[in-house]
């Protein structure tokens, strides 16, 4: 069994490259630049819906897989305003926009390919489960959508993720996993993640037909992740809504509901669109891979750059939002068999 301590220069550097930048972003010093095409009325357009609640499942079953990402799950509440975590804005000198905030609770499962094992693979990632809850603060302002979020809880037996699986493949038919004894240790976590996105159109917006492109980038500090990600997701579709698209709960897990683009003074009653993603990832630090902080425990030697890619279909009305997806995540470990592969399903709900 390998025992790996993760270094935390890494993370130092990365630390000192993204902070003081934070404040600099495009549409986010200046309140000029957030975007040309937006007037002030649609600056200080009030969001609507102020509230709603949103389900997301991502489990690798629909890959025909039950190894690495097995099964995340989370529920979130959102609502229009500053928040808990509002105030850094104005440490920033941010004064105008919408604001929102959102709060997630949630747990991650994640195992080796052979679960059958009652000793696992030492070549093999570890078996890791992980509860957590986060508050995060996002500034939209034009075209331009800025996020800030506060991740905490514990990874290790008190996730309660040994029993959630062993229930669930109970459930539904299938083998108890064997190796949950060696998986990591109890560790309090806690990581900051700063995510930005931009929406550009590809086609002129004069029909119920658009398309868009939205670049997007995000960096995350902590224990559990130290990372830098960028990629970018066209859509298209009938009726897209005036929204930053979707995300996973391994991103920014909460967006701002969809809401209908305004065409005079009528508003569609619903919409829908496919959209691809992709994405480059670079890694300085995984819990999951490198193993517990300050004990020694199961690890492998993760990949430091990976590829990411995903496309599905949302469908929107004012009442709901669906979106269903299938991700492709990259190989994140050295001797990882294949890629991970799994589905992903949100359900968010105005009131």
């Amino acid at each position: 069994m390998k025992q790996k301590k993760p270094s935390r220069t890494p993370g130092r550097r990365l630390a000192w490259l993204v902070v003081p930048a934070l404040a600099s972003l495009p549409g986010l010093a200046d309140p000029g630049t957030a975007s040309a095409e937006r007037t002030d009325t649609d600056l200080l357009r009030p969001p609507r819906p102020v509230r709603a609640v949103g389900f997301r499942w991502e489990n690798d079953a629909v890959g025909e897989t039950d190894e690495n990402y097995s099964n995340g799950i989370s529920l979130s509440y959102l609502h229009s305003g500053r928040g808990l975590l509002g105030g850094v804005w104005g440490w920033l000198g941010v004064g105008k926009g919408q604001f929102f905030s959102s709060y997630d609770v949630g747990q991650i499962i994640v195992t080796p390919k052979d679960t059958d094992r009652p000793v696992p693979d030492p070549e093999d990632r570890p078996y890791v489960g992980m509860l957590y809850a986060s508050a995060s603060t996002q500034l939209q302002r034009g075209n331009v959508l800025h996020g800030l979020k506060l991740v905490t809880g514990v990874v290790g037996p008190a996730s309660q993720a040994e029993h959630v699986q062993a229930w669930f493949h109970e459930l539904i038919g299938n083998h108890k996993p064997q190796g949950w004894a060696y998986q990591l240790h109890n560790e309090p976590i806690f990581n900051l993640v700063y995510e930005h996105r931009r929406k550009y159109p590809l086609l002129a917006d004069t029909s119920a037909w658009s398309a868009e492109i939205i670049p997007v980038g995000n960096v995350m500090l902590g224990n559990v992740l130290i990372q830098a990600q960028a990629g970018a997701q066209v859509r298209f579709g009938y009726h897209v809504p005036d929204n930053f698209g979707t995300t996973l709960i391994r991103g920014f897990g909460a967006l701002p509901y969809a809401r209908p683009r305004r065409n005079g003074d009528s508003e569609p009653r619903w919409g829908a669109y496919v959209f691809a993603s992709g994405s480059g990832v670079a890694v300085a630090r995984n819990l999951s891979l490198d193993g517990n902080t300050f004990e020694d425990s199961p690890s492998v030697e993760k990949n430091p750059f990976f590829l990411t890619g995903e496309f599905g279909l949302s469908l929107w009305t004012r009442w709901v939002e669906v979106t269903a997806s299938f991700v492709w995540w990259g190989e994140e470990f050295k001797n990882q068999a294949r890629p991970s592969r799994f589905g992903a399903l949100a359900i968010t709900v105005p009131f």
